[in-house]
């Protein structure tokens, strides 16, 4: 199936891509025409979803790794490249929630949270950006949260993501004359599993702040990831796009 599609011929990595929004963006991308290497730490659960995937006729290659290893990361990438080309597309969007008062975590907690968020999306990005810059091409998505607006979630969870935007940022503004878009994708409530890890009254209170009276979809975060790597995309240098629901509006 992979062939066709605004993205016919290019090659993307997500990251995350097991579940929730790093796996309903993986498969959209395959399905506007780019062949994907999905990267997860859940190995067992990432090749049923790769496999689902190749049945149904994309071009798609599974690696497994935790992003806080630069070592396994950058065999992971090698693989992906060996596999399915020259990485041009890269949506770093592996993560984790973080719970809990700020009082009340630890030193261990904090850095755990930062590791996958940050230190994940440094690894992987310098394991693919020398090629991009090489092919004068590349398109860097960064998915952040709206908690760094409304700080609704825990301390650690949202420092993470506003990180995010300034290393979106000041990479977008180095590499943009090397034909690199980097931008930032900040979602809302988003109807996954990391979601449903709070109580179910908070989860109520969380909807109830949504304009559009639903949570968001992981193919809805998926399509604006879409948008920023294909032909759409072009103009957009350090953005940062917020599928949110109306639930904040900034600017």
């Amino acid at each position: 199936m992979t062939g066709g599609g605004p993205l016919a011929g290019r090659v993307a990595l997500v990251t995350g891509a097991a579940g929730g929004i790093g796996l309903a963006t993986a498969r959209r991308l395959a399905q506007d025409g780019a062949a994907v290497g999905c990267l997860d730490r859940d190995g067992e659960r990432l090749l049923v979803e790769t496999d689902r995937l190749i049945e149904q006729g994309h071009r798609v290659a599974a690696a497994v790794a935790d992003v806080t290893d630069p070592a396994a990361v950058g065999k992971a990438v090698a693989t992906l490249v060996a596999t399915i080309g020259p990485i041009g597309i890269l949506v770093n969007n592996a993560g984790i929630g973080g719970e809990g008062r700020f009082v009340d975590i630890t030193y261990e907690q904090w850095r755990r949270v930062l590791a996958v968020h940050i230190d994940g999306t440094f690894h992987v990005t310098k394991a693919v950006l020398p090629a991009m810059i090489a092919a004068g091409w590349g398109r860097i998505v960064n998915i952040s949260s709206e908690s760094v607006w409304l700080g609704n979630t825990s301390v650690q969870y949202a420092t993470a993501k506003a990180a995010l935007l300034g290393f979106t940022r000041s990479l977008a503004r180095q590499t943009a004359p090397s034909g690199i878009r980097v931008n930032a994708v900040a979602p809302g409530p988003v109807e996954t599993a990391m979601l449903f890890d709070a109580p179910a009254e908070h989860i109520e209170a969380e909807r109830r702040t949504i304009l559009i009276d639903r949570f968001l979809q992981p193919d809805e975060i998926a399509a604006t990831v879409a948008f920023l790597a294909g032909p759409g995309g072009d103009a957009y240098v350090g953005q940062v796009l917020s599928p949110n629901g109306g639930t904040v509006f900034f600017g």
